[in-house]
C-alpha cells in the first residue's frame, strides 16, 4: 500500500496487529469496510512474536499456548494437523502469518508504525504515528493486547528492603545460567510464574513459590477417563461439549468435574495448604501450566503463601520462615493502559466498564478486542466472537442500543461479574466464563447455533455438535452452507469424545445431587461461616474514568505475640 494511500480517510483503523487485531481487520474488511492496522513493532502476532526486549511482555523461549488449539483456532482457519494440542509459540506465529496470507490481510497492515496520539476531533479519529505520519478515520479499534505494561510491583513495602535483584516476569524470556546454585523468590500464582518456577527449579539450587491469594490448578491433559480406559488423547479443555455444560455447566460450579480434580490431585487440584483458595472451582483464574508441580514433591520447588518483607537479602514469609535470595520474581501480571488517547477521551482500563467489554459507552465509535479473560477457555475464541459483532455494528447491520440503555445494560453486567467473581483477585477486570459470554455475544451477532432446527433437520448433526468440544466453528452452524467445513473440523476432535459423553450420562442422575451439594457448601461457606467473598470492584465504582480505578492496600497487622503476619485479604497489588 502506497503511503499517499496510507494518509487518506479510513472507515477503521486498528491499533495492534496481533491475534486480535488480526481478527479484527479479517472481520471488517469483509463487511466492506477500508481498515488499516498500525503495529508498532516490526512484525505481526503481538506476544507471539518473540522478543528479547525485557521490557516488552511476551512469551519465553519455551512457551506454548496454555489452551488446546481445538479451542483457541479461528473458526474458518483450523491450525495445521500436524501441530500439537499444544502449539508452541513458534507455531502460533506461523499460523498467524498463514491465516494473514490466506486472506490477504498483509497488505491492510503498516508495520514498525508505533502510534502516540489517537484523538477525537468532530466526528473524526486523528491517529498520529511515533514516524509522523497521521491518519484520519470514523472507527477506531484497539487491539494493543493485555500483555503490554507490566503491572510493576517492586517498589511495595514488602520488597522495599530487599537488596538483592528483582525482576518482573516480562524480563524474563529464559532461565540462563546466571541462575545456578543460586535461590530464586517467585511471587505470583499465574502461567507465568508456574513457567518460571519450572524452569528456574532445573537450575537454581532453590525455589520458593508464594501464592498469595490462592489457586487452582487443572491440568491440561489428563490421564484417563474411568471405566472408559483409552489410550488416545485426553485434553482436559476436550471436556468442553454442550452436552456437558448443560449437565455439569462452569458457571454453577461446574459439578463433578470439581470435585474429580480435587479428588485426583488434592485440594484446589493441587494438594498444597499453602495455596489453598476459598474460590470455588471455575470462579477464580485457572492455572493450567501444572507441570511444576512434579518439582513440589522432589523439593526444588517450595510453597509458600506470602512474603511479609525483606531485610537485605533475607526474605521473610508469613508462615514465620526465612530464606537468603539473590533473586525476586514478581508475576504481578499487566496493567491495561492506553496512553496514546488523549482528553478529552477517557478511557477507563476495566473492561465491565465497557459495553459488553468491548465498546467504549461514551462513545461507540471506540471499540476494543482482546481484552475479556477468561478462567477457563482461550482470548483469541473470545476475541473472534468479539471482532465479528463489532465489524456488524461498523458496518450498520447491527445496532448498540441508546447510551441511556447502554449505560444500565453496563451496569447489570458489573454487577453479574462482581458478584460472579467475588472470590477473586481485584486486579484483574476483565474475567469472563468463557462459555456464557460467548453465547451472549454470539446472540448479539445472531451466530448462536440453533440447536432445536438442527435436531429436527438432522438428529446425526445435532448430537454431533452438542458433543463435540467446544469450538469456535460451531458459531458457523446456522449457515448450512458452512456444514461440510465445520462438521470436518468437529470430527478431528472427535478420537476420544465418546468415553467423556458415556461418563456424563451415567452421571446424569447424580449430578443434580453433586449440584445441589456444591451449592449448599459454597452457601454455608458464605452465609454460615461468614467466609470473605469481597466483590472485584464495588458496582458503578470508576468507571467513567481510570483515574478511579481502585489500588487497594492493606498494611500487615501485628499479633498480641508480637510476630508480624500478613492480613488475610493480601496487602499491596493482587495476583
Amino acid at each position: 500500500m502506497e503511503k499517499s494511500e496510507l494518509s487518506s480517510h479510513f472507515d477503521v483503523i486498528i491499533v495492534g496487529a496481533g491475534w486480535s487485531g488480526l481478527l479484527a481487520c479479517k472481520y471488517c474488511l469483509s463487511e466492506g469496510l477500508k481498515t488499516l492496522v498500525l503495529e508498532s513493532r516490526d512484525s505481526i502476532g503481538g506476544i507471539w512474536a518473540y522478543s528479547n526486549d525485557q521490557t516488552l511482555g511476551g512469551v519465553m523461549k519455551s512457551t506454548e499456548t496454555m489452551s488446546s488449539r481445538c479451542i483457541t483456532e479461528i473458526s474458518d482457519f483450523p491450525m495445521p494437523i500436524t501441530y500439537p494440542d499444544f502449539p508452541s509459540h513458534q507455531q502460533i506465529l506461523a499460523y498467524l502469518k498463514l491465516y494473514c496470507a490466506n486472506f490477504h490481510l498483509e497488505e491492510h497492515i503498516r508495520l514498525g508504525c508505533n502510534v502516540i496520539k489517537v484523538k477525537k476531533i468532530g466526528t473524526m479519529w486523528e491517529i498520529t504515528c511515533e514516524d509522523g505520519s497521521a491518519y484520519l478515520a470514523n472507527s477506531v479499534v484497539v487491539c494493543s493486547g493485555v500483555h503490554r505494561y507490566p503491572n510493576d510491583v517492586s517498589r511495595h513495602q514488602r520488597f522495599s528492603q530487599y537488596t538483592g535483584k528483582i525482576l518482573h516476569s516480562a524480563a524474563i524470556k529464559e532461565i540462563s545460567a546466571d541462575y545456578a546454585g543460586k535461590t530464586v523468590i517467585i511471587w505470583g500464582g499465574g502461567e507465568s510464574a508456574s513457567d518460571i518456577a519450572l524452569e528456574a527449579s532445573r537450575v537454581a539450587v532453590r525455589v520458593y513459590w508464594c501464592i498469595p491469594n490462592g489457586q487452582w490448578f487443572a491440568p491440561k491433559v489428563v490421564g484417563g477417563w474411568p471405566p472408559f480406559p483409552s489410550s488416545r488423547r485426553k485434553v482436559a479443555d476436550h471436556i468442553s461439549s454442550r452436552l456437558r455444560l448443560i449437565l455439569s455447566p462452569t458457571h454453577r460450579y461446574s459439578p463433578f468435574i470439581s470435585q474429580y480434580f480435587e479428588y485426583t490431585f488434592g485440594v484446589n487440584g493441587h494438594g498444597q495448604e499453602a495455596w489453598r483458595t476459598e474460590a470455588p472451582y471455575s470462579r477464580s483464574f485457572l492455572n493450567k501450566s501444572r507441570n511444576v508441580l512434579s518439582r513440589l514433591k522432589s523439593g526444588h520447588v517450595i510453597p509458600k503463601r506470602d512474603l511479609h518483607h525483606c531485610e537485605g537479602d533475607t526474605v521473610f514469609f508469613t508462615d514465620g520462615s526465612c530464606a537468603k535470595a539473590e533473586f525476586i520474581i514478581t508475576c504481578s501480571g499487566y496493567r491495561a493502559s492506553f496512553p496514546f488517547f488523549e482528553e478529552p477521551t477517557i478511557l477507563a482500563a476495566d473492561p465491565r466498564t465497557w459495553y459488553k467489554h468491548i465498546f467504549y459507552n461514551d462513545d461507540p465509535t471506540l471499540a476494543l478486542v482482546g481484552f475479556a479473560r477468561p478462567v477457563f477457555g482461550s482470548i483469541p475464541g473470545i476475541s473472534e466472537l468479539q471482532s465479528r459483532y463489532i465489524s456488524l455494528v461498523l458496518a450498520g447491520k447491527r445496532y448498540l442500543p441508546p447510551p441511556n440503555q447502554r449505560a444500565r445494560i453496563i451496569d447489570k453486567d458489573v454487577a453479574f461479574w462482581n458478584h460472579h467473581f467475588r472470590y477473586t483477585s481485584l486486579r484483574l477486570g476483565g474475567l469472563v466464563d468463557h462459555f456464557r459470554y460467548c453465547d451472549e455475544l454470539a446472540t448479539l451477532i445472531g451466530c448462536r447455533p440453533r440447536l432445536w432446527k438442527l435436531l429436527f433437520s438432522s438428529p446425526r448433526k445435532w448430537w454431533k455438535a452438542i458433543s463435540s468440544p467446544w469450538n469456535g466453528c460451531q458459531f458457523w452452524l446456522n449457515d448450512e452452507s458452512q456444514h461440510e467445513r465445520v462438521f470436518q473440523t468437529l470430527d478431528s476432535y472427535r478420537d476420544n469424545q465418546m468415553s467423556e459423553v458415556y461418563i456424563f450420562l451415567l452421571l446424569a442422575p447424580a449430578l443434580p445431587l453433586i449440584g445441589l451439594y456444591s451449592y449448599v457448601r459454597i452457601l454455608l461457606k458464605e452465609h454460615l461461616f461468614h467466609k470473605n467473598t469481597r466483590p472485584a470492584h464495588p458496582r458503578n465504582t470508576g468507571w467513567r474514568s481510570a483515574k478511579h480505578a481502585p489500588n487497594v492496600v492493606r498494611p500487615a497487622k501485628a499479633n498480641p505475640a508480637g510476630a508480624r503476619v500478613a492480613e488475610t485479604r493480601p496487602i499491596g497489588p493482587v495476583v
